[in-house]
């Protein structure tokens, strides 16, 4: 088990200053600015129209990110399974829930 808060179980090249701590942090901020990127797209840029739910997508892509992170300790494959939840949650909830920030 690893643990993203106390960046216990990397070891001592896991705390470094781009260790595998670090990086798993990173991928959890690039989950969330693609999350509210996709959200503006979504209201008023390419993808106009297209229901998305930006809670969905924060829940489906930081909890998969985090699930992988703490059981198997990879930031790569934490990243791109996070960006598969941003998608898979942010457009499945749209589709059920709707745009919770629609214009009218």
């Amino acid at each position: 088990m690893y643990s993203i808060m106390s960046c216990s179980g990397w070891g001592t090249e896991g705390t470094a200053l781009l260790g595998a701590c670090a990086m798993s942090w990173l991928s959890l901020v690039v989950i969330v600015f693609l999350a509210m990127i996709l959200k503006r797209q979504c209201d008023d840029g390419i993808l106009a129209g297209t229901g998305y739910n930006l809670a969905g997508a924060l829940g489906g892509g930081i909890g998969v990110g985090l699930i992988i992170t703490t059981f198997f300790g990879s930031a790569l494959w934490s990243m791109m399974l996070g960006i598969a939840g941003v998608i898979i949650g942010g457009f499945l909830f749209g589709m059920f829930f709707g745009n919770e920030g629609e214009y009218d």
